[in-house]
């Protein structure tokens, strides 16, 4: 999500709440799904990892990620919200090594370099 990713992550999260409400109406769990994905994100960017927590498992919980690739980014966001606090910074190391292993087992290159970058980028802090 560009907003979030330019450090707009409150304006982020509005946007997708409203994204959210729409595809709800519309029946697309998919798009539904993606989007609580981007707002759990949206949340970590602006430090709020309870609400970022909260998010990301309504994402995990809707079940709608029958693809390789949407299971990876879901897990990839899991894992990287969780490096985002100490107690819970194993576990996302650990969720972090699920997707990679996922997303090199479907050839999903781009991800898995996402999912490294992530992990390096995490492994100098505390």
């Amino acid at each position: 999500m560009a907003l979030s990713k330019d450090g707009q992550h409150d304006y982020a999260t509005r946007v997708m709440k409203a994204a959210t409400r729409e595809f709800e109406i519309l029946t697309e769990p998919e798009d539904w799904s993606v989007a609580h994905q981007k707002i759990a994100l949206a949340r970590r960017g602006a430090g709020d990892l309870t609400a970022a927590l909260r998010f990301i498992a309504i994402a995990r919980d809707s079940g709608n990620a029958d693809s390789p690739m949407q299971r990876v980014r879901l897990d990839t966001a899991h894992g990287h919200i969780l490096l985002s606090d100490p107690a819970t910074r194993d576990d996302g190391f650990v969720a972090l090594d699920k997707a990679a292993a996922r997303a090199e087992r479907y050839g999903l290159v781009h991800q898995l370099r996402s999912i490294r970058s992530i992990m390096v980028g995490s492994s100098g802090t505390s």
